[in-house]
């Protein structure tokens, strides 16, 4: 079956066509994951999201328009996303370590991490979602808005809500404000 009859048959929700879609690009998308640095695991995700991306925007796929450029661009912007966001964890990571490091050496930069994550999974499920995506992941408000399907003013009164119960945690466990400053002059990188 040609390309364009499958690519219509995805349209109209045909699960063997989507099946046949995958089979056809699948090791193409993670032959060209692999070529940016992913490994084998980061490929496959990058491959099972491109495809959950194409199942659920099927109706917006446009037929008649050659259906690998189209595949390839949504694994190019997970690509580029992913490299983003593990440079906004570096970033955060590193400043927050010199920082502390400059600012009283008996911090332990482990200690705090530690602190932070363990304060993160205390946190409510939507609420830790919320505040993972948009610190940790690079996010913008909007975009986690969309993708949970909540609107914008929620998704920012949840991170209003992490960020209260993170401050309340590292200052009872002795963390000075200046350190609530760095969090917060850094915030779009926790």
């Amino acid at each position: 079956m040609n390309e364009q009859a499958l690519v219509q048959q995805l349209r109209s929700g045909d699960p063997s066509a989507f099946r046949l879609l995958y089979e056809r690009y699948a090791p193409r998308l993670a032959a060209f994951a692999t070529r940016f640095k992913a490994g084998r695991e980061e490929a496959d995700e990058i491959v099972q999201e491109t495809f959950i991306r194409i199942w659920k925007h099927r109706d917006r796929i446009d037929a008649g328009s050659p259906f690998e450029a189209y595949v390839i661009t949504i694994a190019r912007n997970l690509i580029y996303n992913q490299i983003r966001k593990a440079g906004h964890q570096q970033t955060y990571i590193r400043e927050i370590t010199n920082q502390f490091n400059q600012q009283d050496p008996a911090v332990n930069a482990r200690e705090l991490q530690q602190l932070i994550g363990k304060t993160m999974q205390e946190l409510p499920d939507k609420c830790r979602a919320i505040f993972r995506k948009s610190r940790l992941e690079g996010y913008s408000n909007a975009q986690i808005a969309e993708e949970m399907a909540i609107s914008k003013s929620t998704v920012e009164n949840q991170l209003n809500k992490a960020l209260k119960i993170m401050r309340k945690s590292l200052e009872s466990h002795g963390y000075s404000t200046s350190l609530m400053a760095i969090l917060f002059i850094f915030n779009k990188f926790l």
